[in-house]
């Protein structure tokens, strides 16, 4: 292979003197977090024994060396997860949600550690309890603040953010642009190389020059498929110096964020999520989010649903409920169960969104619709497995075939199971989409909402559907 570079020269990161702590204020900030840990569980136990057994502590079991076990178990884990390895821009982007999925798993691993030296029945329940509800709070507090005094050490210059080239080969035009939309840190690049394929590997031998002195550990490979000979000569000379290479095929741009690192054989290959939750516990644990909200709020709001199916009976001619058929998950049919808002009408198999002051809907439709208590028998789907708490709102059918063609990977939205509510729906995009600009930008929160699944994020949509504004807009 013939390359040459460029390029833009490099400015050098040596010109500056920096007091470079970023090791030593990794394992600060996991020491405080594990002592955080440590120290709100204990003070939870002493509130609670306080509060509730007036002072009487128990001896039979040692809260605190549980409290400190708990606490080494968080740190390794958030290690183990890689949570300190890039301070500041990590944590900006997940750190709040892998921060706390760490937490919880080592309660988990705590309560497995108990079961298995049989000494479950001398914790506390009440104290455990009150443990998880003071140690997650506190954890997230700990973590922002401290990602606010890692930032400001950073603006500071008393660490360097890590440092990265970028080589762009033939074929990938306004590299900066692809930069500047996968990263908000453009000072961690160190230099940008064009590689000219009628140059020689001289060339590649001053990059490798420049990737020594330049305090990088990352090296940034944007090419496209024309180009897999120059990336493989690449990376063999690059493969000289102590420093991460990273593949990025600028025409897959837009899968990459759903990849992950695989296996077929023996072989490593890149896996693209074609839908949401991908791992078996993650499946399982959606699914068992799904079970143990929809059955509960069943039962809980039984009573109200039994009043509002005598209030829909007085008020118009017709059957309580209706079923809707609609595209499940991978464009099976399904019926969808709704509470009835509309007079009964002979429109057979014709299909005709409902419009602003459409005058099909009853007065107690108007009021069901605007609150979203037209939804709640779908909680019964859920048990049933067609839909899920969260999900893309199903389309009629026609509707679907309407937009089909028009709109770009429209059909990924039934790569999962179809939600009672969405990120569409609590963005405020829900209602009539009687224009293709309308659909297009709900079938875009759809698939954000695919590439992006994890527990928290559909923790996230059923609160704010509960209490957001924009979960109410255009419900008519």
């Amino acid at each position: 292979m013939s390359v040459s570079t460029l390029s833009q020269p490099a400015a050098s990161a040596l010109d500056r003197e920096h007091r470079d702590v970023r090791h030593a204020l990794a394992v600060l900030v996991a020491l405080i977090e594990m002592a955080a840990v440590a120290a709100s569980t204990y003070l939870a136990f002493i509130a609670y024994h306080l509060i509730f057994w007036k002072g009487e502590f128990p001896f039979s079991i040692s809260y605190g060396w549980l409290c400190a076990g708990l606490s080494v178990i968080y740190g390794v884990i958030c290690l183990a997860d890689k949570q300190y390895d890039f301070l500041g821009a990590e944590w900006k982007r997940r750190g709040l949600e892998r921060g706390l999925l760490a937490l919880t798993k080592a309660f988990v691993l705590l309560l497995g550690f108990l079961f298995l030296t049989g000494t479950e029945a001398s914790y506390s329940r009440g104290t455990f309890v009150v443990q998880v509800a003071f140690a997650v709070p506190v954890q997230l507090f700990v973590r922002t603040m401290l990602w606010q005094a890692v930032e400001t050490a950073r603006k500071r210059g008393y660490w360097v953010p890590p440092g990265v080239i970028v080589l762009v080969f033939p074929g990938v035009e306004v590299p900066q642009r692809f930069l500047e939309r996968v990263s908000s840190r453009q000072e961690e690049i160190r230099g940008i190389y064009y590689l000219d394929p009628s140059g020689t590997d001289t060339s590649l031998k001053a990059i490798l020059r420049d990737g020594r002195t330049l305090q990088c550990d990352s090296a940034l490979l944007l090419f496209d498929a024309d180009t897999m000979k120059a990336v493989v000569r690449a990376v063999e000379s690059l493969s000289e110096i102590p420093v991460r290479l990273q593949l990025l095929p600028i025409g897959m741009l837009d899968f990459m964020h759903s990849s992950r690192i695989g296996y077929y054989g023996r072989t490593r290959v890149i896996e693209f999520g074609s839908a949401g939750p991908s791992w078996v516990a993650d499946r399982l644990l959606k699914r068992g989010l799904d079970l143990i909200v929809s059955v509960a709020a069943t039962l809980l709001l039984m009573p109200m649903m039994f009043i509002v199916a005598a209030w829909i009976k007085l008020d118009s001619q017709g059957p309580v409920l209706f079923q809707q058929v609609r595209h499940g998950y991978n464009n099976k049919p399904i019926k969808v169960l709704k509470f009835r808002t509309m007079v009964v009408h002979d429109a057979k198999g014709q299909f005709c969104q409902t419009t602003r002051d459409d005058p099909r809907v009853t007065r107690v439709g108007k009021i069901l619709r605007r609150t979203n208590i037209d939804e709640l028998p779908q909680l019964l789907n859920v048990i049933l497995g067609d839909m899920s708490l969260v999900g893309p709102r199903p389309h009629a059918i026609s509707h679907n075939e309407m937009y089909e063609g028009r709109i770009a990977r429209m059909a990924r939205r039934h790569n999962v199971k179809p939600g009672i509510t969405g990120w569409a729906q609590v963005n405020g995009l829900r209602g009539e989409t009687d224009t293709l600009e309308k659909m297009k930008a709900r079938v875009e929160l759809d698939l954000y909402y695919i590439d992006h699944w994890s527990i928290f994020f559909d923790l996230k949509i059923l609160v704010k559907t509960i209490f957001s504004r924009k979960s109410y807009e255009n419900a008519y």
